[in-house]
Parts: C-alpha cells; sequence; structure tokens
C-alpha cells in the first residue's frame, strides 16, 4: 500500500507540473477569419471551451511486473504504446519521464516512464487502450488522471 501510495505523490507531483505546460492554452478564437472552415473549428472550439474538454493522462511504467527490472526497451516500450494509442485516439501526446517509488521493504526503484496524454477522448477508449498497454509491457497497472480543462486548438490569426 505505501508503494502505491508513493508512486501516486510522486506521479501526480509530476503531472501538475506538466499540465501547467501541456494543452493549457486558453483564450479566444480567431473572431477575424471569414472562412467557413475556420468558422466551424473556431465555433466548435469555443463550444468546447464554454463545457470544458475531458482530458486524460496516463502514466505507463516499463519495469516488469514480475521482475521488477525493465525488459523492453523504452524505445521498443515507446513503440508499442504508440501502435496501440494509434487504434483508439485520433490524436495524443508521449513524453518521456523518470518515476520512483518505495516499496513495502523500503526498497526504492525508479524506472523509465511514458507519459500519454489525450484530449476530447472518454473514458471507455482510455480503459481499453490502457487494458493493452498493460498486456504489452506486463504491468500490473497503470496510473489514468481525468479532468475537464478549457482548451483551444489555436492556428493563427
Amino acid at each position: 500500500m505505501a508503494k502505491g501510495l508513493s508512486i501516486i505523490s510522486l506521479i501526480l507531483s509530476l503531472a501538475a507540473c506538466c499540465a501547467v505546460t501541456v494543452f493549457m492554452v486558453k483564450g479566444q478564437g480567431n473572431n477575424n477569419d471569414t472562412s467557413s472552415e475556420s468558422a466551424s473549428v473556431s465555433e466548435s472550439s469555443s463550444a468546447e471551451e464554454q463545457e470544458g474538454a475531458p482530458h486524460f493522462v496516463m502514466y505507463v511504467g516499463t519495469n516488469d511486473k514480475d521482475t521488477y527490472k525493465q525488459e523492453i526497451p523504452t524505445e521498443e516500450a515507446k513503440k508499442l504504446v504508440d501502435e496501440i494509442c494509434l487504434k483508439y485516439f485520433e490524436g495524443y501526446t508521449v513524453q518521456d519521464a523518470i518515476g520512483a517509488w518505495t516499496d513495502d521493504t523500503g526498497a526504492v526503484t525508479h524506472e523509465n516512464s511514458i507519459v500519454c496524454y489525450f484530449d476530447y477522448a472518454d473514458e471507455e477508449t482510455v480503459h481499453k487502450a490502457a487494458d493493452e498497454i498493460l498486456k504489452a509491457l506486463n504491468q500490473s497497472s497503470v496510473l489514468i488522471e481525468k479532468d475537464t480543462l478549457q482548451m483551444e486548438y489555436y492556428s493563427g490569426n
């Protein structure tokens, strides 16, 4: 139990730092663009901004659940995560991270981690992707954060 709380505390701290820099753009749409395509995107973005859009962050460790060591090289693990995410999401962001946790015996373990950001996704789809990632990387769990953010995809003036 202490191991899980330590992991969650560390990951939540990392998430707070990342959240400040990723997908946190607030503002107004471009009101000067007269093209119908831009107007449609702007109207859609404005509606999503007012209501808030679902935002998920998934933290995936790379140490094997059975050996507690990294059995799959980081680049290969990222490739597996990428292939799985492409099945479920039109777009996403992946970042490298390093996590640490303390197990029940007091031993500290560091591991490479993969952080995935999904906007405008739904919980069921995120869980389907997580199920495949758990199996592909032999993980016992992944941490999934869910939040509602105001955001826009800004294309300039």
